[in-house]
């Protein structure tokens, strides 16, 4: 999604590239949103919004060459918590990833009448000398296609969880690390090494394999990014470079192939040919086509 002429959704020609409609206004009023980047997810034909900002979900539908906006509910549980992700699990069940006041991070199962159906706490290191509450990170989060698995990913943390989801209950199946974590603790807090290599990753998840993209920075690399652009006054700066990478994994999590792209990648999405993806490259703000050879 881009904000284009005040809109956050567009309904697009994948061939052109042409606009044909937008909706879903960025403001305060009805039917509008209040954040420029809300978490997303498609389901059965209708995009779903997450608004942070205003704890409201909002559904898209999709109908021809038109979009029409609905308010779905307006989130709030007895234990206030800040929402942060959203995957939808059918049009009355969603799994969000949640945290509260005091950081601690979990996913719960939830209902359209924020009834709170399953939760499980989320600790990317499960070191019990980190104080759980210092954690800083994001995760990005997707289902299967049939919604029986959630496999979340954390971007500070490089580890890919896997969850199956049955029955209203959600449970923990595997983790894994795309690469090994160094780092120590202090005051409660883990600290990486100098040396460690971050991965930025994101997940998506299609038929038969997982795809994730990565574009990994050095602890090193990071600090000396920081540094400079504190000094040149600017913050958020794009990574330098051009060393995204797509990796692909099955549904135990076991790597299958590594590919390096030749562009960097801010958004992945995958076709019914799981060897063909498409890419958004936010530096050049183009639409790429990828053919991955070597799957089936």
């Amino acid at each position: 999604m881009q904000l284009q002429n005040k809109k956050l959704v567009h309904l697009a020609d994948l061939e052109s590239g042409e606009i044909k409609v937008s909706a879903c206004a960025l403001g305060r009023g009805p039917g509008e949103i209040l954040i420029s980047s809300p978490d997303i997810d498609l389901w059965n034909n209708k995009l779903y919004l997450l608004d942070q900002r205003k704890d409201e979900v909002k559904r898209v539908k999709i109908q021809c060459d038109t979009l029409i906006t609905e308010d779905v509910m307006k989130l709030g549980l007895t234990d206030p918590m800040v929402f942060l992700n959203l995957e939808v699990i059918s049009d009355s069940m969603f799994v969000m990833f949640v945290s509260n006041f005091d950081r601690i991070r979990s996913i719960i199962l939830l209902d359209t009448n924020n009834h709170v159906l399953d939760s499980l706490s989320y600790y990317p290191l499960e070191d019990e000398k980190i104080n759980q509450s210092s954690y800083n990170f994001n995760v990005d989060m997707e289902l299967s296609p049939c919604h029986n698995f959630l496999f979340v990913s954390c971007n500070q943390y490089d580890c890919v969880s896997k969850y199956e989801i049955h029955n209203n209950r959600i449970r923990s199946v595997k983790k894994i690390f795309l690469s090994e974590p160094k780092y120590s603790i202090k005051k409660g807090r883990p600290i990486y090494s100098i040396d460690y290599i971050s991965c930025n990753c994101s997940i998506y998840v299609g038929e038969k394999y997982i795809y994730i993209t990565m574009d990994p920075e050095s602890m090193r690399e990071y600090n000396a990014r920081q540094r400079r652009e504190k000094q040149e006054g600017v913050r958020g700066s794009i990574k330098p470079g051009n060393d995204s990478y797509i990796l692909v994994l099955d549904y135990d999590l076991n790597l299958i192939k590594s590919y390096l792209s030749d562009s960097d990648i801010s958004n992945l999405a995958l076709t019914s040919d799981p060897s063909v993806v498409y890419a958004t490259n936010s530096r050049e703000n183009r639409l790429i086509k990828y053919t991955l050879p070597g799957l089936n």
